[in-house]
């Protein structure tokens, strides 16, 4: 009986465990902080810690892009690990300089860098006498992936971005920030600070066409739209990718009269437009993404108050397309019931267009390791009688996907079982009319293979 019993024990606690670490290869916060430093003009990113972790990001991030992704790394031995990384850390600064000649380096500290005390502090102060006048600009980010998943990674790379840009010597007392006298009459705008989530190249180009329709000039920090979707490198000789936000670009930043943040709420710590707003009088304002009607409106209706312009007739056009199509697919989606998971910017944007459209939201995860909450609320949604109808978010929720029998929406990063990831788009009105036929028709798809009929007509 005792052995019955701890039978039973064992197998609960190998179920528990096989639960918790399905799809174990997470998104950590040094692959997050090297998407934010490949959006840099020139750019190269270094990872502090063991080669494996920039193995395990180059092939992650290529395996998603479709595009060449470069990361030194600091090397981390036996030795390094028990004596410091210092050494190995001027070496690979040596050997990326001398070799990449980039404009940019970005550092990001990895899980054995910072357990040692090798932060982004230490890290500053070991390349002090090597990042001199005349060289790249050099960041810095903490980033242990036990302290935080790519989303943290991703802001604190693109704060110490704009840090390093942008220096404290630079900036006024944070309890007296620049007052922004009110603009003259045709007075320009300038460049506005854009603090984008991680976003696919095709929802940056969405982003910046969006600005340049108000005549607003947006530099993104970062913006990987270029550098990580571009053409083939045949013949060119190149060893850096084209595109990326410029470091002059970035440095004008000190003087940009207003940071655009998107996303869910970013702690002020973490966040570049707090930076500004503390040091420069920078004016932080706070949208979600863009996503769906209501929140393309909020995003439009300030850019237009910014600008001073009404909205073009153009993007008005856009817009009553795609409530013309929420119409006309509203009973194939109104009262169908979604499994949201992916970072808090993404998922509260997908969360809030399905709302948009009539649609239920039955759970909504961080992350990519929530899939047996997933399939947990939707076996109670089944035995209630509700059972979900599809999944909306990157591809490894795939086998959760295929063991309840659903449709997935793939959308996010990564998604590495399909080929265009890098081109799906979500924002503004075009893209979530994109996203919004993608999700009727998988709706549509699931009914028609469900129906012993097989309709055609619908």
């Amino acid at each position: 009986m005792a052995d019955a019993s701890l039978g039973a024990a064992a197998v609960r606690a190998i179920e528990s465990f096989a639960a918790a670490t399905r799809d174990a290869c997470a998104l950590c916060a040094p692959l997050g902080a090297t998407l934010a430093f490949a959006g840099v003009r020139g750019g190269m990113t270094i990872l502090h810690g063991s080669q494996g972790c920039a193995t395990y990001i180059r092939r992650y991030a290529i395996s998603h892009f479709r595009e060449p992704l470069d990361a030194a790394s600091s090397g981390f031995g036996e030795e390094a690990a028990v004596f410091g990384g210092r050494d190995n850390l001027r070496a690979a600064f040596d050997n990326v300089v001398s070799q990449y000649r980039p404009e940019f380096v970005g550092i990001a500290t990895t899980c054995l860098a910072e357990t040692i005390g090798e932060n982004a502090a230490s890290v500053r102060a070991a390349l002090a006498d090597l990042a001199a006048e005349g060289g790249p600009l050099v960041a810095a980010a903490s980033t242990p992936s036990y302290r935080g998943d790519q989303r943290e990674g991703f802001r604190a790379a693109t704060r110490a971005i704009v840090e390093a840009a942008c220096p404290p010597s630079e900036a006024v007392p944070a309890s007296s920030p620049r007052p922004l006298a009110a603009l003259a009459p045709g007075e320009a705008v300038g460049p506005i600070a854009v603090f984008p989530a991680m976003l696919s190249p095709a929802d940056l180009r969405e982003l910046k066409r969006l600005f340049l329709a108000f005549g607003l000039e947006a530099v993104l920090v970062s913006d990987i739209s270029d550098t990580l979707d571009g053409g083939p490198w045949k013949g060119e000789g190149r060893l850096l990718p084209r595109g990326g936000t410029g470091v002059e670009s970035l440095r004008g930043l000190s003087k940009a009269r207003y940071a655009i943040e998107l996303g869910a709420a970013v702690e002020d710590a973490a966040s570049g437009a707090a930076y500004l707003a503390a040091a420069f009088g920078t004016e932080r304002i706070s949208l979600p993404l863009p996503l769906g009607v209501e929140a393309t409106d909020r995003l439009l209706g300030e850019l237009s108050r910014l600008s001073g312009k009404p909205i073009p007739e153009g993007l008005r056009a856009e817009r009553e397309r795609l409530v013309d199509s929420y119409v006309d697919a509203h009973k194939a989606v109104f009262g169908a019931r979604a499994l949201i998971y992916g970072d808090p910017d993404l998922r509260d944007g997908l969360s809030a267009l399905c709302a948009e459209v009539g649609m239920r939201v039955l759970q909504a995860v961080d992350g990519g390791r929530g899939f047996a909450e997933i399939e947990a609320a939707a076996e109670d949604a089944a035995a209630a009688g509700e059972g979900a109808d599809l999944l909306i978010g990157n591809s490894k929720g795939y086998k959760a996907a295929k063991k309840l029998g659903l449709p997935l929406v793939r959308v996010g990063f990564p998604i590495h079982d399909r080929f265009g990831g890098q081109r799906i788009g979500t924002l503004g009105y075009r893209g979530t009319q994109e996203l919004f036929d993608r999700i009727a028709n998988a709706i549509i798809e699931k009914r028609q293979e469900e129906s012993d009929v097989g309709y055609t007509y619908f």
